[in-house]
This record gives structure tokens, C-alpha cells and sequence, in this order.
């Protein structure tokens, strides 16, 4: 019995030394956890310092952002009404410059039409006063004529006609047959830059200040004023140019 009893002590016992045995290994586990849980808490605590700065840091970039766009949008605007208004700008220049260049051809057109008037009149002039000069002529042989009569009955040589002293020049015959619609007319055989040479030169008739109106397929191109004239051929300066001329265009003096 009594054996019975100190075999179950020992076993207690036993028990027992196993029992604290393992609650000093919980203790330590225990232990452990909270120091674990304590590293976690600080390092928590840390992380959630960090997340917020970053969150703040986030949170001005994002503000940023978001002015820069605001003032991208501004600026967007603004360049799309410069640009409207420099649409309506080239418009406007596109209209204006439209109008001058009909302003400029009807100058144009305007100016060959009064050259054209010019060269009549001119010719019409120098007809005139071709005649006149005839005319002057006559007047002084027909007065000469006159006096030899008026002096040959005084002397009683009974009215016969003397010879007038002034004979009529046969230039001034040919300018009274000149007339406006007499011309010259030749090709163009060469353009170098604004001078243009013609077919035609002094043996035709040609000297220089003459007016030759160059035409092709009966459109006017350009006048050419002579300023060098040989025997067959002579040249001029390009005046109220409205095309280049090229070898093989009329020039004529006439419409």
C-alpha cells in the first residue's frame, strides 16, 4: 500500500516537473510573441509615418497636377482663339490682296489701253503737223506766186506766170500721205533679260523711240521701246509687260 502510494508521489511528481516544464516553454513562447508583437507595432507604427508622408507627398503632386492641367486647358483655350483669329486674319489678307491684284490688272489694263490712245493721238499729232508744215509751205509759194504776178502786170509783161522761188518738198507731200493706220511689223528673234531684239531695223523704216506692241495669237504681251536700231535688225526695252515674250512674236508699230 504503501509502495502504491510513493509510486504514485513520483508520478505526481513527475507530472508535475513536466507540467512547469511546459509552462516555462509557453512563458517563453509567450515571450517571444510579444516581442514579436512589439517589433511588429514599431515597425507598423513606422510604416503607417511613412504611408502618410507619402500620402501628403502624393496628395501636392496630384494638387500640382492639377493646376498644370487647369493652366494646359488655359492655355489651350487661348491658342485656339489666336489661331481662330489668325484664320480670320489670312482671311482678310487673302481678300485684300484678292482685291489689289484686280485693282493691279485693271491698272494694267488701263495703262495699255491708254498707251494705245497715246500712240494715236501722237500719230494723229505728228500728221498734223505734217500738214501744217505742207500747208505753211504752200501758203508762202502761193504768196511768192502772188507777188511775181502782181510785179510781172505792173511791168506789163502781160500776166505771165512766173516760177514761184519756193518749190513744195516732196517730204512734206509723203507726211501729208502719212496717215495713223501706216505700220511696221517684224518678229521677235531674241529676248535676253528686258531687251528684245526685232527682225527689223533702219532699212525698214525702223529708228529709235518708236513703240512696237508685241502680240501672240492676238493677245498683247508687251510694248518695246527702241533704243538700238542697225539696218536689219534693232532692239529694245520691255514696257507694260502683261507676258514674257518669246522668239516668233509679232511687234508692229499698228493694233
Amino acid at each position: 500500500m504503501a509502495s502504491n502510494y510513493k509510486s504514485s508521489y513520483e508520478q505526481q511528481g513527475k507530472e508535475l516537473a513536466a507540467i512547469r516544464e511546459k509552462n516555462r516553454s509557453y512563458e517563453q513562447e509567450i515571450a517571444e510573441k510579444k516581442r514579436q508583437m512589439n517589433e511588429f507595432g514599431l515597425k507598423s507604427d513606422s510604416e503607417m509615418a511613412k504611408l502618410k508622408t507619402d500620402k501628403t507627398q502624393l496628395e501636392r503632386e496630384l494638387k500640382d497636377v492639377k493646376n498644370a492641367q487647369l493652366a494646359s486647358e488655359e492655355k489651350l483655350v487661348s491658342l485656339t482663339a489666336a489661331a481662330l483669329n489668325f484664320e480670320k486674319t489670312v482671311g482678310g489678307m487673302e481678300s485684300s490682296l484678292k482685291q489689289t491684284r484686280a485693282e493691279l490688272d485693271s491698272a494694267r489694263a488701263e495703262g495699255v489701253k491708254l498707251s494705245k490712245n497715246l500712240n494715236e493721238i501722237t500719230a494723229n499729232l505728228e500728221e498734223k503737223m505734217a500738214q501744217l508744215a505742207s500747208l505753211d509751205t504752200e501758203k508762202k509759194r502761193l504768196l511768192e506766186e502772188k507777188t511775181k504776178l502782181e510785179q510781172g502786170a505792173s511791168d506789163n509783161t502781160g500776166g505771165t506766170m512766173v516760177e514761184p522761188m519756193t518749190q513744195v518738198p516732196d517730204s512734206a507731200t509723203a507726211a501729208m500721205e502719212t496717215s495713223a493706220d501706216a505700220k511696221l511689223q517684224g518678229i521677235v528673234t531674241a529676248v535676253e533679260g528686258s531687251l528684245t531684239t526685232l527682225s527689223i531695223g533702219s532699212a525698214d523704216g525702223v529708228a529709235a523711240g518708236m513703240i512696237f506692241h508685241v502680240i501672240r495669237n492676238d493677245n498683247f504681251i508687251c510694248d518695246i521701246k527702241i533704243t538700238e536700231v542697225d539696218t536689219e535688225a534693232s532692239a529694245g526695252a520691255i514696257q507694260l509687260l502683261q507676258q514674257q515674250p518669246k522668239v516668233g512674236d509679232i511687234a508692229s508699230t499698228a493694233w
